[in-house]
């Protein structure tokens, strides 16, 4: 009998598993020591790239800040101030130097004040004697300023130099000057310098990155003027040169070193890491790598013996179909016609190179066009104007760029809901789109603005953009309603107005403010004036912030005096801002932008709590005061709880609700008729007074009188400023006056400046009048001496 062959006895399973086993740990031991290497070699590679990033990053900022510091101080020495101050000093004129209020020192505090990273700004004569500095810093802190090595160097110099660092005596750190010499008609005058803390001007050296805080700074000649760690003279026996990562190896081991040339300067940096730090996570990852490859190694031959056999070639379609969706082919249908697993992953890999395909195209549609107007988006629109830059540059044209605005949009949304809105703009855009030539450009930069770029000069643009604007004559159909709106446009023109793309867009946007500050539906090309009202208004915008909190609001009054009987019985609260900058600053300046940035609510409430408090005061003086009106806004009437914040300031203060009369507009009316009648009646029943304020300047006032629960119209000032001079405005204002009084209200006429007017509005039977004829609006204090030395008492 033949002996058996002890591989015979062998199962099938072992005689599979243990050539595999050899073979996948073979192969793990080799592709581990491969991986291995080749990731390290790789690690040190990314190394010299961060480094070289790092060192760029560094330096540039580095220079920037020298640079910016150097500008700076060749700004101040150019000033007409600076060299004026130095003349007077050079020639030993009459100059207080102590005097801590003059133009000089105002200009240092002001240009340290916008400037980071500078610690002091002093100016020294010729001979280097300190004069001035910015605030704080005494001629005694400065002792000794000409001892330090910059002054010889400048004398030497004729344009800016940077000190080598130095500890400074008066703010104890290590320090870099900037020194500008302000010389006219070949006469050194002085010196101006700025003093900057170099750990400041290095922040990369405390922000981490690759090196953390491993920075070098040298002079022209090699001198070491920063160097933290004390590691440049372990560094420099190996030849290093400038630009190229150089690895050093020393007795810590080994490092790679990288010096560069700083801008603006004659001085090197210079940045240092060592390989142990970069590879510690490196040998950290390999001993687990090789801990999970082993477990895994023995899952996947127990796992393999049951499957092999039965879905491996399957498995490899479905791994090669897989393949194909990574290069890029998402459409290709799978060839695998089964209902077990691997069936159902070929079903959901087919599926989702689709989605994949699909997505795709969205995400390449979305990075370039707006996904409701289906125009180019922002991001395009920036690109398209940097590309018309070039074009214009070279063939030395023009190009204008302009905002569209959709004018009250946000009514729209407010009162038919967003999908008219983005209906709306849907339609905005496609109605331009009709009188655009092949050469124009449109996009939508966000919200309810659209950016119109125009191959054309200022001329060619203007009958252009008349063109546009015409457009919006004609309603937009919105689902079964007409909706009428305007638009404001805001122009900039290349390259009259900016040379960048920024400069363009913030020049247009300013003269869109401008157009929107005219009253809308009109086009504004940018002037120089406009920049500095733009600016006053991001100002008072930020003012209206901490307003409140400053206590920088104060009410005024303005008396109404009863015509036929001669006697004042109410009066009109009226705020005011006391801007720390501008002073008293009137309402239809700030009111605005209140209201569009929302701190209306704020300044509303305190208005309603101010005034409420002050008819208290005035009703325990005068018991027969009759009312104090205060002004509501549209924003303010529009909150769910105005009601009730009237009602809570009217409790605590424990007052009558007859002695307040709160005044709107026609058009808080208009905007939401059903809604403000239902919280004027709920105010009404209070006990509260109404009154509609600027009667006759609307179109359809009289439609509303009759539905409204107001006590009184308030005549507009328009209509009494011309009757006297217009015998048929004269002959309307008679005609309201008996139709308000025909329905039971109260007239008040606004504006009278004349005895004239005074006279004929009391012809008229005008109940009250109010008016610079009769008075001013006044303080509280002031409304008290009035009241006393005038009557002596409130009348009824």
């Amino acid at each position: 009998m033949v002996k058996k062959f002890w591989l015979n006895e062998i199962s099938f399973t072992w005689k599979v598993l243990v050539p595999m086993l050899i073979v996948v740990l073979s192969f793990f031991i080799l592709t581990a020591t491969y991986t291995y290497s080749n990731t390290k070699k790789i690690q040190l590679q990314q190394l010299e790239k961060e480094l070289s990033l790092e060192i760029q990053s560094i330096e540039k900022q580095f220079s920037n800040e020298l640079f910016q510091k150097r500008l700076i101080a060749e700004r101040i020495g150019e000033k007409d101030e600076v060299v004026t101050y130095l003349q007077k000093a050079y020639t030993r004129d009459n100059v207080n130097f102590n005097d801590s209020n003059n133009s000089v020192q105002k200009l240092l505090d002001d240009a340290k004040s916008k400037s980071s990273y500078i610690d002091l700004m002093w100016i020294t004569d010729a001979d280097g004697e300190f004069m001035i500095g910015n605030s704080g810093l005494l001629a005694e802190d400065m002792i000794g300023i000409k001892n330090r090595p910059w002054l010889t160097i400048a004398k030497k110099n004729e344009g800016v130099i940077n000190s080598k660092p130095y500890q400074d005596e008066h703010t104890k750190t290590r320090t870099i000057s900037v020194i500008y010499p302000v010389t006219t008609n070949g006469k050194r005058l002085g010196y101006i310098a700025i003093d900057m803390a170099l750990n400041n001007i290095l922040p990369t050296a405390k922000a981490g990155g690759i090196t953390g805080q491993n920075i070098l700074l040298f002079s022209s000649d090699w001198q070491v003027l920063f160097d933290e760690n004390q590691m440049w003279p372990l560094l420099k026996k190996e030849h290093i040169s400038l630009n190229i990562s150089t690895p050093v190896s020393i007795d810590k081991g080994k490092y790679y070193v990288e010096l560069r040339k700083v801008s603006n300067s004659d001085w090197k940096m210079g940045v240092y890491v060592p390989e142990e730090k970069v590879l510690a996570p490196l040998k950290d990852f390999q001993k687990r790598i090789v801990f999970f490859w082993l477990v895994a190694i023995l899952f996947l031959l127990f796992v393999i013996k049951t499957v092999m056999t039965y879905s491996m070639k399957d498995f490899n379609s479905v791994v090669d179909q897989l393949k194909q969706i990574e290069k890029g082919d998402y459409t290709k249908k799978f060839k695998i016609q089964r209902r077990d697993e691997v069936g159902r992953i070929a079903d959901a890999a087919e599926h989702l190179g689709k989605q994949i395909h699909k997505q795709m195209e969205i995400l390449n549609f979305q990075a370039s066009f707006d996904m409701l107007t289906k125009l180019p988006n922002r991001s395009s629109i920036e690109r398209r104007i940097d590309v018309g830059i070039r074009h214009c540059r070279l063939q030395n044209e023009e190009m204008t760029v302009a905002f569209i605005d959709v004018d009250n949009f946000k009514d729209v949304n407010d009162t038919h809901g967003h999908a008219y809105g983005d209906e709306l703009l849907i339609q905005v855009g496609k109605r331009v789109q009709t009188r655009l030539s092949k050469s124009s450009y449109l996009g939508r930069f966000g919200g309810d603005e659209f950016i119109l770029l125009l191959k054309a000069n200022c001329e060619a643009s203007q009958q252009n953009l008349n063109e546009i604007l015409l457009l919006f004559n004609e309603p937009f159909h919105l689902n079964g309603h007409d909706i009428y709106v305007t638009a404001s446009i805001g122009v900039a023109i290349y390259p009259r107005d900016s040379k960048s793309r920024a400069g363009l867009l913030a020049k247009a946007d300013t003269a869109l403010y401008e157009a929107k500050k005219q009253g809308r539906n009109r086009i504004e090309f940018f002037q120089g004036e406009m920049q500095e009202s733009f600016e006053k208004k991001m100002r008072l915008e930020a003012g209206l912030r901490t307003a409140l909190e400053n206590n920088e609001f104060e009410l005024f009054f303005q008396p109404q005096l009863n015509v036929s009987l001669g006697y004042m019985a109410s009066a009109e609260a009226l705020i005011r801002w006391n801007h720390p900058e501008w002073g008293i600053v009137p309402p239809d300046e700030f009111i605005p932008l209140a209201e569009s940035s929302g701190h209306i609510r704020s300044i509303g409430a305190w208005v309603i709590d101010e005034g409420i408090k002050m008819a208290k005061t005035l009703k325990q003086h005068y018991p027969r005061l009759h009312r104090i009106g205060l002004n509501v806004s549209s924003v303010q009437l529009r909150e769910r709880n105005f009601v009730e914040q009237v009602k809570t300031a009217i409790a605590k203060y424990n007052i009558d609700p007859s002695l307040i009369e709160l005044e709107i507009t026609e058009s808080v009316v208009i905007d939401r008729l059903e809604e403000t009648i239902e919280k004027l009646t709920a105010l009404k029943k209070l006990g509260i007074a109404l009154a509609l304020d600027d009667f006759g300047t609307g179109y359809s006032s009289l439609n509303y009188l009759r539905r409204l629960p107001i006590d009184r119209v308030k005549l507009d000032r328009s209509f009494i400023q011309e009757m006297d001079e217009d015998p048929k405005m004269a002959t309307m204002v008679h005609y309201i006056i008996e139709m308000a009084h025909s329905l039971g209200l109260k007239v008040v006429a606004e504006g009278v400046e004349t005895e004239k007017q005074m006279q004929m509005l009391n012809m008229l039977q005008v109940d009250k009048i109010q008016g610079y004829f009769y008075s001013r609006p006044i303080t509280q204090e002031g409304l008290f001496t009035f009241v006393d030395e005038k009557y002596g008492e409130i009348q009824l």
